[in-house]
């Protein structure tokens, strides 16, 4: 009898309660999904294995005489057949089928295609026989069957690449070539992947210049056991180079400034797939200035003979330059005419700017989002007003219904558990759909810190027009991170630093971090950790603790003293309104010892060891989009120290302090922000009780890594013993020099600092100049090492402001956000 014919009546035969079974032993019956993975083969469907059984089987045509449902089968032993690469572990740690359960045919095509889904297997079959072994009494009477049966999984394996090999290849470097390859060794056979491959290679070359270069992959297969060996051989082409490039037609601006737009220029390698983009920007430049009836042909490529050199030759059709008119709205009812013009991104009587056109449709479209017509239409129509001589532009609105959120999924995450991402997705099932609020929750979740990128998915709902299916697709970055660095500071000299960090500890955004930071002058050992929740509520909990010894500097001094400081914090910070306000609570207890005093400063300063004990609170107000590298929002925090007092120790100082910060994006390109911040920080110390003088590891020394950056901490800048009134204004321009997805890894910025420590409110005044009340002033350039889990400073800084004798500039190593 036919297999295929078989498998169906089988099916057929257990599924439908019209038809009898007898409780018989069950000889084999086998069942299997078939994958084969080639450059032109998808996935093929199911198909079935042959059959047989000591029961006479009833047709499905037949009408049953006795009918009764089929007991289900209990799983009395799991095993795998057919590996010889991929471990019998490892597949069965894909089944969520166990000994001991009933059998499900829904959950064993499951286990299928779970195991087809990592890449080492061409075949997965299932086969199912009787093992002849009686059920346990407890599970009979659940499954109604007397014996249980066996289940093995039968793989056939995708050969495992052993090496791969590149020959004939010279201009290029092997290591750039393998880069390119998401084929690695010891990664499983993958046709698909060995065509994408091959052609990442030819477009390198053909961005290198090297036109007709043949690639052509050999593969060696191993049979016996399973590997794989890959050479690409390689026949490499002349390089063909841009002899001349011609622009017809262009008259509005200077060709060169039409090239410059080009990335096919004279003496470039000639590189085909991008000309059509080159013929876009020169399009756009166009629209940017006005030209709207810009047009621009299809290029004529010819060869030399050798094919060494290229001419290329454009022809444009510029037209008129026109400028913006009067705009009006029409189909608008939820906002009115005057709300939507908030939107326009350009003034009446400029050039028309398409990026400017286009940035305002989409401020239209936001507009609506944000009040759940997230189907509204904006049609804008272009007209020439002859009297004006302008452009003037109308949008038309549809503003479509309003529309809810059905469904909210979490999708990408392996480590993380889901709920640790769910809980901060601010918007509900049922609710409006708030454009705000979405992006809200895609914030809240890269401000976890391992997560690089958010990806949106938004869909129809399949059973409401008026519904949207909402998924967060995120990105895991890699939450731990060993890090063995050195920098060098004009005040600590050469420091190393040796740090242990992981930012999703146990897949629940837990924080911890072992850090240990040492030089001839600087001794630093730290542990933290950090919960962002506590019993489900946006509650953060954590401590730290910390051993350190330190030279430190005073007056004119770089070796003053020398500051040990043993101790630990405890953290509690709990947060409303979505994160938007915080309250943050600590507790420090430390024991601060100072010696080896030099002598000059032993009037001033007393050797000793004094305990302490101080609680900090402060109310602050955050609204960054970012909290490791903010691009827009600010953060206004006011804070009060209190040391001894109700905490008892041995020192008693109040201070109070204000923190304000806030970053502009003033333009972008191709999503590479450049960012302006602005902060200011000041603040006030006061001693009481015993305390009669404000111990100076406890005074504001203003100058260093943290402040003003041209300036040594030993007394420049202020008053020489330390102040007890600090105000520091900063400003950084910030643009990224990398980034991974749309998170920025190492940043550019250019720096401008001003500030002082007064010893008192009646000395306070704001000239600048370089006296010890006086405001000083630096500019600088730094780097910034932006990653969550280890965030580097490095800045050099010159100081305008320097008495006689003082050096004009410092160098800078920090650890952390400045602000």
């Amino acid at each position: 009898m036919n297999r295929l014919f078989m498998g169906a009546l089988l099916a057929a035969t257990l599924s439908s309660p019209a038809l009898a079974q007898t409780e018989t032993e069950i000889s084999s019956i086998s069942v299997s999904r078939v994958a084969i993975s080639t450059p032109t083969a998808e996935p093929i469907g199911l198909s079935t294995g042959s059959v047989s059984s000591s029961t006479p089987m009833v047709s499905p045509l037949a009408p049953a005489e006795s009918p009764s449902p089929a007991p289900p089968w209990v799983i009395g032993e799991i095993s795998v057949s057919g590996n010889k690469n991929v471990k019998a572990s490892v597949i069965r740690g894909q089944s969520k089928v166990r000994k001991g359960d009933l059998y499900d045919r829904p959950d064993l095509d499951r286990d299928i295609q779970a195991l087809l889904g990592l890449g080492n297997f061409e075949r997965v079959a299932a086969d199912i026989s009787s093992t002849g072994q009686p059920v346990p009494e407890h599970l009979r009477k659940v499954s109604g069957s007397s014996n249980t049966i066996k289940l093995t999984f039968l793989v056939s394996e995708k050969p495992v690449i052993k090496k791969i090999k590149f020959e004939g290849q010279k201009k290029i470097s092997k290591g750039t070539l393998t880069d390119l390859l998401s084929l690695k060794a010891k990664d499983p056979f993958d046709p698909l992947k060995l065509s994408e491959d091959r052609d990442k290679m030819l477009a390198k070359y053909e961005e290198k210049g090297y036109l007709n270069t043949k690639i052509d992959p050999v593969i060696d297969k191993d049979t016996s056991t399973l590997q794989a060996n890959i050479t690409f051989k390689i026949q490499e082409g002349p390089k063909s180079t841009i002899g001349m490039v011609n622009l017809h037609g262009v008259s509005a601006f200077k060709p060169k400034k039409v090239l410059k737009q080009m990335k096919n220029r004279r003496k470039k390698p000639f590189a085909e797939r991008e000309l059509k983009e080159d013929l876009d920007k020169i399009k756009n430049f166009y629209l940017n200035r006005g030209y709207l009836d810009i047009q621009v042909s299809s290029p004529t490529v010819a060869f030399s003979e050798d094919k060494t050199k290229v001419t290329i030759d454009i022809t444009l059709n510029e037209g008129r330059s026109y400028r913006f008119g009067d705009t009006s709205f029409s189909g608008h009812m939820v906002y009115v005419s005057s709300e939507l013009a908030k939107a326009i991104e350009y003034r009446k009587g400029k050039i028309f700017n398409q990026e400017r056109f286009d940035e305002t449709i989409r401020g239209i479209q936001e507009l609506y989002a944000e009040k759940g017509r997230l189907h509204a239409r904006v049609s804008p129509v272009k007209t020439f007003n002859q009297e004006t001589d302008l452009m003037d532009v109308h949008f038309g609105v549809m503003e479509g219904d309003i529309v809810y959120i059905d469904h909210v999924d979490v999708e990408g995450n392996k480590a993380t558990k889901t709920h640790v991402l769910r809980r901060e997705i601010v918007v509900k099932q049922g609710q409006i759909f708030q454009a705000s609020r979405v992006r809200k929750s895609r914030e809240r979740i890269i401000n976890l810190g391992f997560i690089d990128d958010v990806e949106l998915d938004i869909q129809p709902s399949p059973t409401d027009q008026d519904k949207v299916d909402l998924t967060f697709d995120v990105v895991e970055g890699k939450p731990g991170m060993l890090t063995l660095g050195a920098a060098f500071s004009s005040l600590d000299g050469l420091i190393g630093t040796l740090s242990l960090s992981h930012l999703n500890l146990f897949g629940r955004a837990q924080r911890a971090s072992v850090q240990w930071s040492f030089g001839k002058r600087v001794q630093d050992y730290s542990i933290s950790w950090t919960t962002p929740w506590v019993a489900n509520r946006p509650v953060s909990l954590g401590f730290d603790l910390f051993n350190t010894r330190r030279i430190s500097p005073f007056q004119s001094s770089i070796n003053a003293y020398v500051q040990r400081n043993r101790g630990g914090t405890v953290r509690v910070g709990p947060r409303f309104e979505e994160d938007k306000y915080q309250l943050n609570l600590s507790y420090t207890f430390s024991q601060i010892r100072v010696g080896n005093v030099q002598d000059q400063f032993k009037g001033t300063l007393s050797e000793g060891t004094s305990i302490f004990s101080a609680a900090t609170v402060e109310f602050a107000r955050d609204t960054r989009d970012n909290i490791w590298d903010p691009s827009h929002g600010s953060r206004n925090g006011l804070a009060m120290e209190l040391s001894g007092g109700p905490f008892q120790g041995d020192i008693h100082f109040f201070k109070p302090s204000l923190t304000n910060s806030v970053h502009y994006k003033l333009f972008s390109v191709a999503e590479w922000p450049l960012v302006l911040s602005l902060a200011n920080r000041a603040a006030y110390i006061t001693q009481f009780n015993e305390t009669r003088v404000v111990p100076v590891f406890n005074r504001f020394f203003v100058g260093g890594q943290d402040t003003l950056r041209g300036y040594a901490p030993t007394g420049e800048v202020g008053y020489p013993s330390g102040g007890k009134v600090m105000e520091v204004f900063t400003a950084e321009l910030g643009f990224p020099l990398a980034r991974e997805r749309r998170r920025t890894i190492v940043k550019l910025v250019g720096f401008f600092d001003m500030g002082t420590a007064w010893d008192n409110m009646r000395s306070a005044h704001l000239r600048i100049g370089s006296g010890e009340r006086d405001l000083k002033t630096d500019v600088g350039i730094g780097i910034r090492f932006t990653t969550p889990a280890f965030p580097i400073r490095l800045d050099w800084a010159y100081g305008f402001n320097h008495r006689p004798g003082e050096k004009q500039y410092q160098i800078n190593f920090g650890l952390g956000p400045l602000f």
